[in-house]
């Protein structure tokens, strides 16, 4: 939705007053166009809710900022709750990058956040790597979406043994503790080999015998085809291991392309066992 500039100004201005103590004329060019880019966010905010739950059209703009700052503000909120949660049973597995992002760097942003002024601003680099893009996301959004799939990730690790996940981390890489891979998705592969033989899980190990039957399994000549039995195997997974599965089915397939081709790379090499670790 485009916006007339003379209708978000007296937004930016009453925003201004307020920022600057009353006196918006020792408001920076810099601190005006924050505001701008503030207001233009809120107001991205209430047209999403307006998709979910259409508004009066004949709507003022300022109606419509309100909209989108209260959810920001509600959002903020959630965002809180989600990681308060979280941190419970949160578990970095000693992985440096995961636990400086969520330990230490969440609790920054839910500090110096500013949903009136720069809502917007998403303030941490989040240099712990999803298995989806939320790079087109910025200020609580990010934040939100960042949360709950570090929310969705620590549900499936924790139904793993925390001395398996350590064991499955390190055959991966000896130095697992300061690389900048998702770990999830290093686990979430050794599961589909376990699923895919009918292996429990509390298994551990592969046999020759196995790797030969799971070189059988993924040996294809379509890498779609790879991918349609990976998401298979991972839909069927979710579903047991979640209360709604289907969030949690959605974000790991974010990444079964990406998995297709590592196990059609290992299995035409003949090294099932360079995926499928432990």
């Amino acid at each position: 939705m485009e916006y007339e500039i003379e209708d978000l100004l007296p937004i930016v201005a009453e925003l201004a007053q307020e920022y600057a103590g009353c006196d918006s004329t020792s408001v920076t060019y810099e601190k005006a166009q924050m505001l701008m880019a503030g207001v233009i966010y809120c107001l991205n905010e209430s047209r999403q809710q307006a998709e979910n739950y259409p508004a009066d059209k004949r709507m003022s703009v300022r109606e419509q900022y309100l909209i989108g700052y209260k959810r920001v503000l509600e959002k903020a909120e959630e965002a809180r709750k989600i990681y308060n949660a979280l941190s419970v049973y949160f578990d970095s597995y000693n992985v440096e990058c995961l636990g400086d992002t969520v330990i230490k760097g969440i609790p920054e942003f839910m500090k110096w956040y500013d949903a009136k002024y720069c809502p917007h601003d998403t303030i941490l680099t989040l240099d712990y790597p999803l298995l989806c893009d939320i790079r087109a996301l910025s200020g609580i959004d990010a934040i939100y979406a960042y949360l709950r799939a570090i929310e969705t990730e620590q549900i499936f690790l924790q139904k793993f043994d925390r001395n398996y996940v350590v064991s499955v981390l390190r055959r991966a890489d000896p130095g697992y503790e300061q690389m900048l891979e998702n770990i999830c998705d290093i686990m979430l592969l050794n599961t589909v080999g376990h699923a895919a033989l009918g292996k429990p899980l509390s298994d551990r190990g592969f046999k020759e015998s196995e790797y030969e039957k799971l070189q059988a399994l993924f040996t294809s000549d379509c890498i779609d085809d790879t991918a349609d039995h990976i998401r298979s195997i991972i839909r069927e997974m979710t579903s047991r291991l979640y209360e709604d599965g289907r969030g949690a089915f959605e974000y790991f397939c974010n990444d079964v392309n990406n998995m297709a081709v590592r196990i059609d790379t290992a299995v035409r090499t003949s090294h099932p066992d360079k995926i499928f670790l432990l």
